[in-house]
């Protein structure tokens, strides 16, 4: 019948999801305060030639390099202006397909994302493990990030057996200060 194909199909997901192994990587990206200042920002940046064509980026290597588990690399909405609503309610979306060994990893405006989102929203069932790489934590003089200004990051433990941060001292966009200062 059909009420025992749903059952069957919602019974399958659900095992499948357990014992897959899943890495979600959350891209980075900019935000702005107003849209006036991401039109200037559009209007006053330099291109670069060489940027403009094809590039082995990290995270498909990645996903090459664990063919045993499921690397999910979604494009999260409006990554050039993005809004943290919007990828909240994205991220809310794929949160239901998460089985008992997602290891979640944001870079960048994905960690600002990760860290601002479970800080206020604990995830039903801790995750594996939570990697934070290259988020800005509070702000600095001339920072615009729009909504995605991460102040408080108490909570991530009750969303996460184990978290790592991963920052560089170089790093001509992340105060790396405003992590270890």
């Amino acid at each position: 019948s059909f009420e025992c194909t749903i059952w069957y199909l919602l019974y399958m997901h659900r095992c499948y999801t357990e014992i897959m192994k899943q890495v979600l990587i959350i891209h980075g990206g900019e935000s702005f305060s107003t849209y006036e200042r991401y039109i200037e920002t559009l209007k006053s940046q330099e291109l670069n030639y060489e940027r403009l064509k094809p590039q082995k980026k990290w995270k498909p290597w990645i996903a090459e390099q664990l063919p045993e588990v499921d690397v999910l690399l979604p494009t999260f909405p409006n990554g050039n202006n993005a809004v943290f609503e919007e990828w909240k309610i994205y991220f809310e979306k794929i949160s239901p397909f998460f089985g008992d060994e997602v290891q979640l990893v944001g870079h960048s405006l994905g960690a600002m994302f990760l860290a601002k989102y479970l800080n206020d929203n604990p995830l039903p069932q801790k995750a594996k493990q939570l990697i934070l790489i290259a988020g800005q934590y509070g702000t600095r003089e001339n920072d615009d990030l729009g909504s995605f200004i991460v102040t408080d990051a108490k909570n991530l433990s009750k969303s996460a057996n184990v978290i790592h941060l991963f920052y560089s001292k170089d790093d001509p966009v992340v105060n790396y200060e405003s992590i270890h200062g």
